[in-house]
């Protein structure tokens, strides 16, 4: 809470405080391995911040009673009761109610006033109001011995046990510190705080650790559900759609093969001849749901809306994650951005990649004579894991009743309504800047590893996800990249490549250093040469340290289809083996650390080797040359035209094919 100081303070109380600030501290050695101050919620969203919160947590493997315990921000105390089982945490809130509507979920005990019944109240002596600009807030044990403090801004360390600079949220240009939670660092493997220090370097907010720190948690994210990713190794078909050359056709097909229910999250969704094939399924019965982005850079197309109304319109439904500052209390966004690309169909089916229901990526055209669009890659697969943990993820996303920054498509609404009356909805597409190199999409079946790698949540790992799948590159291996843009570095605009590397590049590059040989293919459409953090400046970075210090590591810019290289495709090969990252993250902050984005991860040198195809291809285009010798090399048969089945069954271990092709 923003404090305000007293006009005078009693001269007697001012003279105890200073006495008692020389006092030793008592700590409780026993209590400090278990109950902690998890998490602290202060410089809120809703006006008043009458949100204001806390977290306790109990990592031990046994209950402790906590009756009697206090939490004091060295103004006012509040008396703690229950007892705390092993793995819990509870949230304490000032007002359960306002606590609620922010988080999604009542608290488990509140302290400022009895807003919501079914919320024990707990006592509290004098005022708790946590100052955005800098506080503590101090655990103790029944006898007054602390057990636990966390020390925020300009708040002073005196009657804390706390040692060193104090913690601040993580900010940036584009991430505020308003709507931050403070919350410990934890363990990648186990998911368990790490162990206290009493330090800054127990939080993730600290900017010691570009991977473990620096992060950012909001209201309304299930952080600790999606804390790690989620891996399944499944039988399975994977079909790879490649755009603009047969992603429209395709998911077409898909569309029109629904029989029960079809979700989708995405960002945009311009595609009036998609938007008419749900339509139609709506019509026939089908359960239709989609959830939109409402803030879209450039806002909301009327083409968009167009495709909401024939969907509303057919019996099916609309949604946009939406902030709205003028309500009443306003509505925050969960994320920055709802980024992420992903369709489940009748719960068979997953459909997730790089691109957006939109033209520019999936052209409707007859590509015989060429076409132009956007280079992507989604991926199709009948994977049961997969499946069900996205559409979990969808149904978080997706809950009204629970968060309030979710708005249906209204007819009259004019942000998230109807078009104009006097609109004309196109339906152009395509051209013929780019001659098609993939007329069938590549199809691959056995049993396959899956990683499911997610932003907010678990995108910045090293153990696994991203990071870790790259880490797997030494000597001998190969590592190629072809993304929308990768940032030469985080952080604000002025920051620099000391202060605020980017941990995926710099993996890259390290990658190299042990050996490997690193491509990295950039977008040229939509970037700025004169950026310092464009692509322009990367690829500059790049290929002058690969001068200097002998790597084997290349940058290059293209767009080698038309509109655009809108790719997210990581791909990384040693020995044998194979490994795949496609998805809707790209190479920035914000979008590993605050919009809602999606990949799926697969291990497969089938995989590898067919997407690596398209890779060369459009590497040569940008005015590169295939680096590996071309040799023989056996591959399992790779299918195309063929489309997932609902329900894989074991086959028999298919042929072997004689493939003459380029390869790392």
């Amino acid at each position: 809470m923003r404090k305000h100081c007293l006009a005078s303070i009693v001269l007697g109380v001012s003279l105890i405080l200073c006495a008692l600030a020389f006092l030793p501290i008592a700590r409780s050695s026993a209590a400090a391995s278990t109950i902690l101050i998890s998490a602290v919620y202060y410089d809120t969203y809703l006006p008043n911040q009458p949100e204001e919160s806390f977290r306790l947590a109990n990592p031990s493997t046994a209950p402790v009673s906590l009756t009697n315990w206090t939490v004091t921000d060295g103004e006012g105390t509040i008396t703690l009761t229950g007892v705390i089982s092993p793995g819990e945490q509870w949230w304490i809130a000032k007002t359960a109610i306002s606590f609620t509507l922010d988080f999604g979920a009542p608290p488990a005990f509140e302290y400022g006033s009895d807003s919501d019944p079914a919320v024990p109240n707990l006592a509290r002596s004098g005022t708790v109001a946590l100052a955005d600009a800098g506080d503590q807030l101090i655990l103790k044990d029944n006898t007054g011995t602390i057990v636990d403090s966390v020390v925020w801004g300009t708040g002073t360390l005196t009657g804390t046990d706390w040692s060193g600079v104090t913690i601040n949220p993580y900010t940036t240009g584009s991430i505020g510190a308003t709507g931050q939670i403070l919350y410990r660092k934890l363990n990648q493997t186990t998911g368990q705080i790490l162990p206290d220090t009493n330090t800054a370097l127990d939080w993730a907010q600290s900017t010691d650790d570009a991977i473990n720190g620096k992060k950012v948690l909001r209201p309304g994210w299930d952080f600790e559900r999606y804390f790690q990713t989620a891996k399944f190794t499944q039988t399975a078909v994977i079909t790879y759609l490649i755009a603009p050359d047969n992603i429209f056709e395709q998911v077409r097909s898909a569309i029109s093969q629904t029989q029960t229910s079809l979700r989708y999250e995405g960002y945009t969704f311009d595609n009036a001849d998609l938007g008419l094939a749900l339509a139609a399924r709506a019509a026939a019965g089908v359960s239709v749901t989609v959830l939109l982005e409402g803030g879209p850079v450039g806002g909301i197309g009327n083409q968009d809306k167009w495709v909401c109304q024939q969907i509303e319109n057919a019996g099916g439904q609309c949604w946009f994650i939406i902030s709205d500052a003028v309500a009443a209390p306003p509505v925050h966004a969960r994320y920055a951005y709802q980024h992420a690309k992903f369709m489940i169909i009748d719960e068979r089916w997953l459909l997730t990649g790089s691109e957006n229901l939109n033209y520019t990526s999936m052209p409707a055209d007859d590509k015989s004579k060429g076409t132009s669009g956007n280079r992507g890659i989604w991926l199709w697969t009948d994977a049961s894991g997969p499946i069900s943990h996205t559409l979990d993820v969808f149904q978080h996303d997706l809950d009204p009743v629970h968060h309030r920054d979710l708005k249906r498509w209204t007819a009259a609404d004019p942000k998230y309504g109807a078009p104009p009356p006097t609109f004309t909805v196109s339906f152009a597409s395509g051209g013929a800047a780019y001659t098609v190199q993939f007329t069938q999409p590549i199809v691959i079946s056995g049993d396959i590893p899956f990683e499911i790698v997610q932003s907010p949540d678990n995108a910045l790992r090293d153990t696994d996800a991203l990071l870790g799948m790259v880490a797997h590159a030494g000597g001998g291996s190969r590592v190629l990249i072809e993304q929308l843009y990768e940032n030469k570095y985080w952080g604000p605009t002025s920051s620099s490549l000391i202060t605020d590397p980017n941990p995926r590049l710099e993996a890259y590059i390290a990658a190299a250093r042990r050996g490997a040989v690193v491509d990295l293919l950039l977008d040229s459409a939509f970037n700025d040469p004169l950026d310092p953090n464009g692509n322009t400046a990367t690829c500059a970075y790049v290929n002058a340290l690969a001068a200097s210090v002998g790597l084997n590591l290349s940058c290059l810019l293209g767009n080698p289809t038309g509109t655009g290289l809108h790719n997210k495709m990581v791909l990384v090969s040693t020995g044998m083996q194979g490994w795949v990252h496609t998805g809707s993250i790209n190479g920035s902050e914000n979008s590993n650390k605050q919009n809602r984005e999606l990949a799926v991860q697969v291990q497969s040198r089938a995989a590898y080797d067919a997407l690596a195809q398209v890779f060369w291809s459009d590497w040569v285009v940008s005015g590169g040359t295939i680096a590996p010798p071309i040799h023989d090399v056996y591959l399992p048969l790779i299918e195309r035209g063929l489309q997932p089945t609902p329900t894989p069954t074991p086959t028999q271990t298919p042929p072997q094919l004689l493939f003459r092709l380029a390869v790392g």
